[in-house]
């Protein structure tokens, strides 16, 4: 079981978005949330935290169900793979790159940088 597809519609979306406090993923590495109607993933890739399309690009498989392995993000579906800098996938796919947001760590906890 992959999990149900998820929508990636497009919305106008603010710039910034607070998701919460700096502790919000605790000790996991994967979090899925929904902001402003979209299904993201919040993903620990080392000492950073960055926010990606919870639906793989190719058929819609929900990527909470993956893992992060050394700042890429695999699809639990079909084993490809994403880059959390810039969402490229892994060689030998064809399809568009992953969509990746930054978060800002602040004082006052997790900003989401929409773009």
């Amino acid at each position: 079981m992959y999990g149900t597809p998820i929508s990636v519609a497009e919305r106008d979306l603010p710039g910034q978005i607070h998701l919460g406090p700096i502790d919000l993923l605790g000790d996991r590495d994967l979090l899925p949330v929904t902001v402003a109607g979209r299904h993201l993933l919040l993903v620990r890739a080392g000492a950073r935290i960055v926010a990606a399309e919870r639906a793989c690009p190719h058929e819609g498989a929900d990527l909470a169900l993956g893992r992060c392995v050394a700042g890429r993000l695999l699809c639990p579906r079909h084993l490809a793979s994403f880059d959390l800098r810039d969402g490229s996938v892994s060689q030998g796919w064809t399809f568009r790159a992953l969509r990746v947001f930054e978060i800002e760590t602040a004082s006052d906890g997790l900003w989401l940088k929409m773009r």
